[in-house]
């Protein structure tokens, strides 16, 4: 039995996200490829470990921006098959690169190109084909992203750290002393790097080739334009019954009953809305103050998640010299926190989106700055990190389905993908600002500091008005 274009375009979007997943993992496994590179290039900094990162990320983020408006001239099919190649390809030569810079080059920036292309064209499609569950969707494409990243951080750390050898070398940098590998765990780098790119080039490339967005067909029958307009806005949404239909056909169309966003622009001019209001909706949606406030919301967060996940091991290791148990913290978290995608999909179609998002800035601020004073300790450090992970990673399953909510169907889906514009920032401001502020203070006020901005956008969040109006 085949499958359906909805299961078929679902698997294929769960696919693409196993197979992006690998860049979710860097900051927990790049210290094994430094160890490796830090061999043949003794002068090799920490710094690139994450300073190159932000140079190279601002590209990606901007075709993450306009990423859906690309694949829309395109066409969605031919755009994400492109880039879903170009991820097979970058991820697979990655490996054998003789320089960290080179590796850098094809394991995060050309892959992350093709990652960038495809995030949100492949929410575009999924969503298609599910209407009115998009909060659902989201849960399971981001649940299947942190999932394949929990496989690809017990791959590459077990393979390159079978023994559960201590980091035994350090390097200073700043006022930060980073600790990494030597001997046989900076040797096997190379052979984790390689199976894990086998497994997700192959995710990439199959998933390219289910996904497709929904085509819907639709039937005219032989009458004036303007009446074929209409038929076709009518059939796109069903009668509940014949007296309806009469009543339809009788009466006028009353504006206010139906979201502008939704209507196409002809439509909506034969019913005397306004067209030009309809044209310029998007841009008045992207200056309105309930983007802007979510915008400003979401680059706080992404900020902290940035910081800590580029920074993860080697900052842990300096806390806590034993690689095993943190990774196995880590693995637990992105564990806890895909099931907890989920559920954040679950909620924001029940919940109102400002009491989601207060809830988890809340946690996730407090989890903030309690995570130094907590790595003094295995056990609080595990309930700390387990539970602020949980919380921070649902801001972006809930934003996409609050973005329909405020602005409707057609809008909301536009202004999903410009929300990236939080990581172009977060990218910019997080490794600059802390290869500045380590020449000053230590990583723990960094991490008290991006704490106390969470907390205090909460305000913003509580005043935010959910009526938008152009």
């Amino acid at each position: 039995m085949f499958l359906s274009e909805s299961k078929k375009c679902l698997i294929g979007a769960v696919l693409i996200k196993i197979g992006s997943a690998l860049l979710l993992t860097w900051g927990k496994t790049n210290v094994y490829f430094y160890s490796f590179y830090k061999q043949t290039e003794p002068d090799l900094s920490i710094a690139y470990n994450t300073l190159p990162i932000a140079i190279m990320a601002l590209p990606i983020a901007l075709i993450t921006i306009f990423s859906v408006k690309i694949a829309k001239k395109v066409g969605f099919t031919l755009h994400i098959r492109i880039a879903t190649t170009m991820q097979c390809a970058s991820i697979l030569i990655a490996p054998y690169m003789p320089t960290y810079l080179t590796f850098l080059f094809f394991y995060i920036f050309l892959y992350g190109i093709g990652y960038s292309s495809v995030a949100f064209p492949v929410f575009s499609c999924a969503w298609s084909h599910f209407k009115k569950s998009e909060g659902r969707v989201s849960g399971l494409l981001l649940g299947a992203y942190g999932f394949a990243s929990v496989i690809y951080v017990i791959i590459i750390t077990y393979v390159s750290n079978p023994n559960n050898q201590q980091a035994d070398l350090q390097t200073e940098h700043k006022t930060q002393i980073y600790k990494y590998f030597s001997g046989s765990v900076a040797q096997n780098a190379q052979n984790a790097a390689q199976l894990v790119s086998y497994v997700a080039s192959l995710c990439c490339l199959i998933g390219g080739f289910l996904i497709r967005p929904y085509v819907q067909t639709t039937q005219y029958n032989q009458v004036g334009a303007g009446d074929q307009k209409i038929q076709s806005f009518e059939e796109e949404t069903p009668k509940q019954n014949d007296k309806d239909v009469q009543q339809d056909s009788s009466v006028e169309m009353d504006p206010s009953q139906v979201a502008v966003n939704d209507l196409p622009l002809e439509i909506a001019s034969d019913h005397g809305l306004p067209q030009i209001k309809i044209k310029q909706s998007l841009s008045a949606a992207i200056k309105s103050i309930q983007f802007l406030t979510i915008i400003c919301c979401l680059s706080v967060l992404t900020l902290f998640l940035l910081t800590l996940g580029l920074n993860y091991k080697s900052y842990f290791l300096s806390k806590i010299n034993e690689d095993f148990f943190i990774t196995f913290v880590d693995l637990v978290a992105l564990l806890a926190s895909s099931f907890a995608n989920i559920l954040w999909g679950f909620l924001i179609d029940r919940i109102n989106f400002k009491i989601l998002f207060a809830i988890i800035y809340f946690v996730s601020g407090i989890g903030a700055i309690a995570l130094p004073f907590s790595a003094a300790d295995k056990v609080s450090f595990f309930i700390v990190y387990v539970i602020t992970m949980m919380f921070d990673k649902g801001a972006l399953v809930v934003t996409g389905p609050a973005l329909i909510k405020i602005f409707g169907d057609d809008i909301g889906h536009q202004l999903f993908p410009l929300t990236y514009i939080s990581s172009l920032i977060s990218v910019v401001v997080g490794p600059v600002s802390q290869f500045i502020l380590l020449k000053y203070f230590s990583f723990d006020i960094i991490l008290y500091c991006q704490g106390s901005l969470i907390l205090l956008v909460i305000i913003f969040i509580i005043r935010l008005n959910m009526n938008y109006q152009k």
